[in-house]
């Protein structure tokens, strides 16, 4: 379960990684980085089958263009980043470090992985899927 999600009252997206440690979804920290409409991508097994976008036709542009995600291994890690963007003024919820700081405390710094076969298995394959998907609906909306 995330610890935070895109909406009113977030600008973050912070989850637990299905192979282990922490992850701050198209982190606005972090560099934009060509999305998953863009060249290079067409035989991934993952975004193969997404539609290029329909301003640039998957040369890289505004719409195509997206924040990296920051992966982290700490709790605490996690909870200094969060830090850094309350710093940068971007909205997060209070709940979402009070609940990282409450895991620390009763389970520790780190995070096993979910699956036995690795982030890359078919169960986190389908995860990721259904994530890019809502990732891109959204930043559609928003451009």
């Amino acid at each position: 379960m995330s610890y935070a999600r895109f909406g009113d009252d977030s600008d973050i997206y912070v989850y637990p990684h299905v192979g282990g440690g922490f992850e701050c979804c198209a982190c606005r920290l972090a560099e934009l980085t060509p999305s998953i409409f863009t060249e290079g991508y067409e035989d991934h097994p993952l975004f193969g089958n997404v539609e290029p976008c329909e301003n640039c036709h998957g040369v890289g542009c505004d719409h195509c263009m997206m924040p990296d995600n920051t992966r982290l291994n700490t709790r605490s890690e996690m909870i200094m980043h969060i830090e850094d963007h309350i710093k940068a003024g971007h909205k997060v919820p209070e709940y979402a470090i009070e609940r990282l700081r409450q895991e620390l405390e009763e389970e520790g710094e780190e995070k096993e992985p979910m699956f036995d076969d690795g982030y890359d298995g078919p169960v986190a394959i389908d995860f990721v899927k259904s994530t890019v998907k809502k990732l891109t609906d959204l930043f559609r909306e928003e451009s």
